[in-house]
């Protein structure tokens, strides 16, 4: 007998399996048409045909493993559209993310169009004939089936569907009754009650809201759960129970809830709305100078979440479209209307793309002040904050878009108590209408590089929001890098503070001069709107990409041949070499600029290195020395 021990098999968690498999197969069964899979690498799908994917019936037939792995595979698009006979189309979701691909068949960009809307939109596809009469329905049906090419129907299709309908009972020639399309549910439908305001501000956790006549995800006893009014009485009831508690007329408005240790992938995730910056129930803000482009930035930033699209970040996912309240405190509703219609027009957004889901309002038509001073008090304006819960539920809106803060109260700025005050009036607002808030803020004057400091007012305006963005326009030193002629159009965005993730790079962007071509007379190129667009610094090995081995090694032997200096302004520069030989014009102050950035390129790729070596006085000097590698 063997005294050896098997080792013991690795710990699995069943829940997680589940949970993902069933989320995928229900996207595939009710929403793209397909078949749940497993991709050998979700990371890289170049290359990955049908062979390659695995078909999964069952999450126990999963390891831990496979759940990032999960995918959806549809064909067949001839049922939905008149193309993609043969176009199979892979979907697979990036920690949580979806990204759509073509991966066999002759490209078709409209079965991806189709998968990607389904999602963004969470409709489910639908085949041709949804929706028709049932006698065209059943040729189509037919058509599909005989794989008849569009517009191509014989009339032995229609008396064989004719014949199809009457053997089930069917009138062909009575068209069905129209039905009544369902009401989609959403968290901010407008369900709350008075008596149930006590009770969620006495007993609501950290996701609590009142939804469906209840109030959801309250906290009693150390239980979570929801309370119901039930004949004029407040009724608890847990989530592992089904015993209902019966809580005081009057609801205790404070009381410490003791604290236990349980199963962390129990707890619900944050629920970012958007760029990890927008956050349900929280406020966020943007800082920057005046004409800085915060403003172009949100109108841009609020058409990609209305569509779902990534318009400021070309290599982004699609992301589920949200419903957005765009508000200008100062400018007037027309100029509004400008500016979206320049952005729209600039990344060819269309009316069904925005699908009713933007709301744009003017602080000129409708007040939109939270906080006014009264005398030498500041009073919270609580109608507007209960009419703005109210619109903003009966809307189902997600995120709410202020610009400019300043606008919105009469508080003295550098009075923190009084921004205090105002910044906690908002976070109310997010709470009860669970959505995320956004408040563009401007700078002190005479600022240097913006920072999460730099805004105006007391600090406890920046303590108070979740995430701060800070915008600053590029530098002339920047401009010298990057090779730009005008920096003035250019700017980058930074996590001036985050408290929920780790800061990550600057996000680059630039203005583009759109014409609306609303003028009259000869020349109807009418108002140019300034929209913000995605730019990308360019990468050091771009600047010299067009210049080939035998090219470079080259030059290294012209600058060899004398005492180049690594100074622009002298005139026995490396530089004027490098022109030379590729035949740059150094009169242009940009291609100047360009030769520059080359050789800082070649010199951090270590082609070049810098030596002091005496002119003809003897002084020393910065020279520019090639390093030939072997």
């Amino acid at each position: 007998m063997s005294t050896s021990q098997s080792s013991p098999a690795p710990e699995t968690n069943s829940r997680l399996r589940r949970d993902a498999f069933y989320a995928v197969n229900k996207t595939a069964l009710w929403t793209l048409a397909g078949e749940t899979v497993l991709v050998p690498d979700p990371y890289n799908l170049d290359g990955v045909t049908r062979e390659a994917l695995q078909p999964v019936s069952h999450w126990s037939n999963m390891t831990d493993e496979d759940v990032p792995r999960l995918g959806v595979l549809t064909d067949s698009f001839f049922r939905f559209i008149d193309d993609g006979e043969d176009a199979t189309v892979l979907t697979i979701w990036r920690d949580g993310v979806p990204v759509v691909r073509q991966i066999e068949g002759e490209t078709c960009d409209a079965a991806v169009s189709l998968v990607s809307s389904a999602i963004a939109s969470d409709q489910p596809l639908r085949e041709k004939w949804h929706g028709l009469p049932p006698l065209e329905a059943e040729i189509e049906m037919l058509a599909y089936r005989k794989g008849f090419a569009a517009g191509h129907r014989p009339l032995w299709l229609e008396r064989k569907a004719r014949e199809n309908l009457i053997a089930r009972d069917i009138d062909p020639d009575v068209p069905d009754e129209p039905k009544t399309p369902p009401v989609a549910a959403n968290d901010n439908a407008p369900q709350a009650h008075e008596p149930l305001l006590p009770y969620l501000a006495a007993f609501g956790g950290p996701d609590a809201l009142i939804m469906n006549e209840a109030v959801y995800g309250a906290q009693v006893d150390g239980q979570r759960g929801q309370i119901r009014m039930i004949d004029g009485k407040a009724m608890f009831v847990g989530r592992l129970s089904s015993k209902l508690i019966e809580l005081p007329a009057e609801a205790k408005m404070l009381s410490a809830t003791p604290f236990t240790l349980g199963d962390p992938a129990a707890i619900p995730e944050r629920e970012w709305l958007f760029g990890r910056h927008y956050i349900r129930r929280y406020v966020t803000a943007s800082v920057g100078p005046g004409g800085g482009g915060k403003t172009a930035h949100s109108i841009s930033e609020a058409l990609a979440m209305v569509t779902g699209r990534p318009l400021l970040d070309p290599d982004g996912p699609l992301t589920k479209p949200l419903r957005v309240w765009w508000v200008n405190a100062e400018d007037p509703q027309d100029e509004i209307d400008r500016r979206f219609h320049a952005a729209a027009k600039h990344f060819r957004v269309t009316n069904d793309q925005i699908g009713g889901r933007l709301f744009t309002d003017s602080g000129r038509d409708q007040q939109f002040v939270i906080a006014r001073q009264e005398g030498r008090d500041l009073k919270i304006v609580e109608p507007f904050i209960n009419d703005m819960v109210a619109e903003i539920r009966l809307r189902e809106v997600d995120v709410v878009i202020i610009d400019p803060f300043v606008s919105t109260h009469e508080a003295q700025e550098n009075d923190n108590g009084a921004m205090q005050r105002v910044a906690a009036a908002w976070t109310r607002v997010t709470d009860e209408a669970n959505c995320g808030i956004e408040l563009v803020h401007h700078v002190a004057k005479n600022q240097g590089e913006v920072t999460a400091d730099s805004a105006r007012g007391g600090g406890a305006f920046k303590d108070k929001v979740r995430s701060m963005r800070v915008f600053n326009v590029m530098t002339k030193e920047e401009a010298e890098r990057a090779g730009v002629d005008d920096p003035r159009g250019y700017f980058r965005v930074d996590f001036g503070k985050v408290n929920m993730i780790a800061s990550g790079d600057s996000q680059w962007r630039r203005f583009v001069s759109v014409s609306l071509g609303n003028g009259k007379g000869l020349v109807k190129t009418g108002d140019q709107i300034g929209v913000v667009e995605p730019w990308r610094w360019p990468s050091k090995s771009e600047v010299t990409a067009f210049v080939t081995a035998e090219e470079l090694h080259a030059l290294k032997r012209k600058i060899d041949s004398g005492n180049c200096r690594d100074n622009s302004q002298s005139n026995d520069w490396a530089g004027l070499k490098v022109a030379e030989a590729l035949r740059i014009n150094l009169t242009d102050p940009a291609e100047k600029r360009r030769v520059k950035r080359m050789l800082d390129a070649w010199k951090a790729a270590g082609h070049f290195t810098i030596e002091q070596r005496p002119d003809y006085k003897g002084v020393d000097r910065p020279c520019l020395v090639p390093v030939f590698h072997t």
